[in-house]
């Protein structure tokens, strides 16, 4: 309604405008009411939407905990006992441990020897141990006889093969009565021939060979013997014959020790072992020429002391991150395999790209070491420092990724080193052991890996496979000591049963 209109209505009908207001009032404080309500209940609203808001927000806490947790699982899950930096000796060796990808790329390669390996093809003598004539007696033409025809050549082909037969020696020694004083006279043996019935040197050697490199146990030995030479050899004659062997090694182990002192370059690896169900250590310090293994019940520095080779060597020393080697004045130079395990795994899980980067530039490196080593030269100085500076813009990459971890009031006040992630100790690592890390590249004598050791080592986990515990801890001592021998006389390429057979009449050849 207009103005005009209004004030025409309250001067013609003042009652219906007194009503009008009236009701207008009315439903002014219905709306007010409605409107308090409406309040109310937008308030109620918002108070329910803070507090799922805030559960939202607890859920996303522990999802990402949870996430954090499952990775932290698959991570042990897919790690090996290596992987964790822990000794085979706190596991059981009759665990099924899960297979791990190997950390190198594969290839199209077809199994067997590759092209360009030398091979191992047998080839013929020229003074074979026995000749078989074949004659003719036909012609293969006309079919006549030709047995009295003068033969004009030989075509030959060798067979080797392996006389199996037992061979007994009878020593027997006159006995003869002086005629001048009636005093009867007896022949000496052979001072190895010390009883009525005995087993040769070749028969000990062997055994001895067979358990210590070979890793059959003393049973099978026994079983072998009997099934290929015809009589059985005890458990306890083995055994004396080792211990005998190992005595007659120590000037021998000593002079490995030395040698191993001079070297420019040694690696150093430990593995466990079980003795009389204990768990202890094996150790090795190894070359391509030389193999030195040590039992003892620490893996620490106080056996690595015991050893005698590292107190006293000032080369390179070539191992993993093991604290305790680090104790020692030699240079160090780190196994870079380890590191793309680790690399590799964090790729694998997190998918931190930086992981991926750091593998493929230290493989990147491998290949200028590899092919520098080729040619006889080195990395140019300018290389080195343009792979350094990749290898910090990595590092920085991978602190973005990775920051310290935070740390509450209730952490502070506790005790040691606060824990982080795996990917931050790797980082860690990576910065504080860049020089040892890296050393391949700035001294080509230095491997990328300890591959050396570990394969040195690795069949000491085997032999535990095979024959389970050593019953006591000298027959650790003596297995070390034989099966150290043995592989430094393969890779200097001398005689293994020979010499083994030297070792234990006489005097032990040296390497």
């Amino acid at each position: 309604m207009k103005r005009e209109e209004i004030l025409t209505l309250c001067h013609s009908n003042p009652d219906f405008i007194a009503s009008y207001i009236e009701d207008f009032e009315l439903r002014c404080k219905d709306l007010e009411s409605q409107n308090i309500e409406f309040r109310e209940r937008i308030h109620e609203l918002e108070s329910q939407v803070k507090f799922k808001d805030a559960r939202i927000e607890a859920l996303e806490s522990q999802t990402i905990e949870f996430q954090a947790r499952i990775s932290e699982l698959e991570s042990l899950l897919n790690q090996t006992i290596q992987i964790n930096k822990k000794p085979p000796s706190t596991g059981t060796f009759i665990e099924k441990k899960p297979k791990t990808g190997s950390s190198r790329d594969g290839n199209n390669n077809c199994p067997g020897g590759q092209k360009g390996h030398p091979g191992s093809t047998l080839n013929k003598v020229e003074d074979p141990d026995e000749i078989i004539f074949h004659q003719l007696h036909k012609c293969k033409h006309c079919g006549r006889n030709i047995e009295e025809s003068e033969v004009i050549g030989y075509k030959t082909r060798q067979e080797f093969n392996i006389v199996v037969m037992r061979n007994v020696t009878e020593h027997r020694a006159e006995i003869k009565k002086c005629p001048y004083c009636n005093c009867k006279n007896k022949a000496d043996f052979p001072k190895s021939i010390t009883k009525p019935v005995q087993y040769g040197i070749t028969v000990l050697t062997i055994a001895i060979y067979l358990r210590n490199y070979q890793l059959i146990p003393y049973n099978r030995i026994k079983n072998l013997y009997e099934d290929i030479f015809g009589f059985k050899i005890s458990s306890d004659t083995i055994i004396k014959a080792e211990k005998k062997l190992y005595h007659k090694l120590k000037g021998v182990t000593n002079h490995i020790k030395k040698q191993l002192i001079k070297e420019d370059v040694i690696h150093g690896d430990e593995t466990g072992i079980n003795v009389n169900g204990r768990g202890e250590q094996c150790h090795l310090i190894s070359t391509k020429k030389y193999t030195y293994y040590f039992h003892h019940k620490s893996r620490g520095f106080k056996a690595m002391n015991k050893m005698g080779v590292l107190p006293k060597y000032r080369g390179i020393l070539v191992h993993d991150f093991w604290k305790s080697y680090f104790k020692y004045k030699c240079e160090h130079a780190l196994c870079n395999v380890h590191i793309q395990r680790e690399l590799k795994n964090i790729y694998k899980i997190y998918k931190q790209e930086w992981a991926k980067e750091m593998s493929d530039l230290l493989y990147e490196i491998k290949e200028q070491a590899d092919c520098a080593r080729k040619l006889g030269t080195k990395i140019g100085e300018d290389t080195i420092k343009t792979f350094i500076e990749k290898y910090h813009l990595i590092l920085m990459k991978g602190f973005e990724d990775n920051p310290p971890p935070e740390i509450s009031k209730d952490d502070e006040a506790k005790r040691g080193i606060q824990a982080q992630s795996k990917a931050r100790n790797l980082l860690d690592r990576l910065e504080k052991y860049e020089k040892e890390i890296l050393r391949f590249a700035t001294d080509l004598r230095v491997p990328f890996s300890n591959n050396q050791a570990e394969r040195d080592l690795r069949m000491i986990t085997i032999q535990q496979k095979i024959s389970g515990d050593f019953r006591k801890p000298n027959g650790a001592d003596v297995f070390c000591r034989i099966r150290g021998y043995i592989s430094t006389l393969i890779k200097n390429k001398m005689p293994v049963i020979s010499s083994l057979h030297s070792a234990i009449e006489d005097v032990p050849p040296l390497p």
